[in-house]
């Protein structure tokens, strides 16, 4: 099947939060955007075909979810992860973030350390802060090859000394591309368990994973090995559909599970709290969705060639990452000066690698899921502002 990723399509007063809030969020307006993970590709032709046939039924009332959508969710993860879902296992949450909000209301208390590992998608600080949690940081490190990898030393006393029962995981990991090991998961799992810590595992970005690597998710491996773990799941990402909001929490051990349906409950969410336009697009993305998915993952992995060979030629001191995972590069950016406020007053934004942690220092995060002219263009804006 052909699916166009070229065209360029105006969303432009849509209301659309990467293009219509730039004066709102830097205080300029008309530029050219890369900053959110948010591609700017129209959506598979099933799932809008799903859309239309909701809509063409003309009503919209209460709607619960349905077992279909199970159905698919599990079919999705065991044919393309290896993963065996239960049903019984699955709980519907209105997103990831917000769940994450929830869950450090519920299961931890105000004063608690929560660990994450920067540089890392900066909701997670957030959402531990907003709850009057304290953050601690198992920064990453970057070895001679330029990837990044977890230092589970440093983490093993972080959790001593802190007194740390949480952690929230990326994996593949956003911002740095990596998608991690099965003897990296497992060394963490080991450390976990011994240490008695809670993994949330934030797997959002499981289906974007490039030619050669494989995503493992967290809760495939080994029981006997896992310390208390749910992981996070969701066809937004992958498909382009966030604003058509549900996402999915994955909790196999019956008792930690009840504690999350009863959080959900108490906060009348759980079960019925997507809208039937984001059921039947979740569905239809799962059911029909993998032409599309390789198609896409294809595009991706030419547009980052794209971005290494201009920058190879025209911008050494622009270092990209190993984009194993995502389509985020993550820029060393070598040059002096305020780089971000540079881009900008050139027309260019992406994001602060410093929103990231302190160790996104000298980097930006930019966003290649766009057709080829978009990512030219902004590659000729970085050109002339460095």
């Amino acid at each position: 099947m052909n699916f166009d990723f070229e065209s360029r399509i105006n969303r432009r007063g849509t209301s659309c939060y990467k293009w219509d809030f730039d004066k709102r969020l830097t205080r300029r307006e008309g530029l050219l955007p890369f900053w959110v993970a948010d591609m700017d590709f129209r959506v598979a032709p099933m799932i809008e075909e799903a859309l239309k046939k909701r809509l063409d039924h003309g009503i919209f009332g209460y709607t619960a979810r349905p077992e279909s959508l199970d159905e698919a969710l599990i079919g999705w993860f065991s044919r393309r992860h290896k993963w065996n879902i239960k049903a019984s296992e699955i709980l519907e949450t209105p997103g990831i973030v917000p769940f994450i909000h929830m869950f450090l209301q519920e299961f931890t208390s105000p004063g608690d350390t929560v660990i994450i590992q920067e540089p890392v998608y900066y909701p997670f600080r957030k959402a531990i802060v907003n709850n009057n949690r304290k953050v601690a940081v198992n920064q990453l490190l970057k070895d001679e090859n330029g990837s990044w990898t977890m230092d589970l030393d440093g983490l093993s006393r972080f959790i001593d000394e802190s007194g740390a029962k949480t952690l929230i995981f990326c994996s593949p990991h956003n911002p740095v591309g990596r998608v991690w090991r099965e003897e990296e998961l497992l060394n963490l799992a080991d450390l976990c368990r011994a240490k008695d810590v809670t993994v949330v595992s934030d797997e959002i970005h499981a289906d974007l994973v490039h030619s050669g690597y494989r995503h493992i998710p967290w809760l495939s491996l080994p029981e006997e090995r896992l310390p208390r773990s749910l992981a996070l799941v969701s066809a937004t990402k992958t498909f382009n559909i966030p604003g058509l909001t549900t996402a999915f929490a994955i909790v196999p051990d019956p008792e930690f599970r009840l504690g999350c349906q009863s959080m959900l409950t108490a906060l009348g969410l759980g079960e019925g709290s997507s809208s039937p336009l984001s059921y039947a697009a979740a569905e239809a993305a799962w059911r029909e969705g993998e032409p599309w998915l390789e198609a896409l993952l294809e595009k991706i992995d030419k547009n980052d060639l794209l971005l290494r060979e201009r920058l190879t030629d025209e911008l050494p001191g622009v270092l990209p990452g190993n984009l194993e995972g995502t389509y985020l590069e993550w820029l060393h950016m070598d040059y002096p000066g305020n780089l971000w406020k540079k881009l900008l007053d050139e027309g260019l934004w992406l994001s602060r690698g410093s929103d990231f942690g302190r160790s996104g220092e000298g980097y930006m995060r930019m966003n290649i899921a766009c057709p080829s002219t978009q990512l030219e263009e902004g590659i000729d804006m970085m050109v002339r502002a460095l």
